[in-house]
């Protein structure tokens, strides 16, 4: 590709994983998951400020997504835990670049940044 064209099939295929990941709390679920599987007052505990009902909801998008696995465990008392499946598992490399990409770029010493625009980084 010459310098200056734009490649199209590389925004055309980050149009839907910006769609899934760029909402809020599906990729810091997704970083919880990526320490083990965890019940869901676990995840909700490590995802400070999200509600139940929006960690629920954002759970059962990953489940169809094919990201996280939801397991019945049999009780008493039934318990529901959930994994990241091999698809969601396959996203530790990119998260783990996003994450370094931020420490180095959204923490509060980035020299090139404006003080108004400079943001605490995000743990993952």
């Amino acid at each position: 590709m010459e310098p200056g064209e734009r490649d199209a099939v590389s925004c055309h295929a980050l149009t839907p994983v910006f769609a899934l990941l760029g909402k809020r709390w599906s990729g810091l679920i997704i970083g919880t998951l990526l320490a083990g599987p965890a019940r869901f007052s676990e995840i909700s505990k490590l995802v400070p400020g999200v509600s139940e009902r929006m960690l629920s909801g954002r759970l059962n998008e990953l489940v169809a997504a094919g990201l996280v696995a939801r397991e019945v465990i049999e009780g008493p008392p039934v318990g529901v835990r959930y994994r990241l499946t091999a698809r969601g598992e396959a996203l530790r490399p990119a998260l783990a670049e996003l994450e370094r990409w931020a420490t180095e770029h959204l923490t509060a010493d980035a020299a090139d940044a404006p003080p108004s625009s400079r943001a605490e980084p995000v743990e993952l």
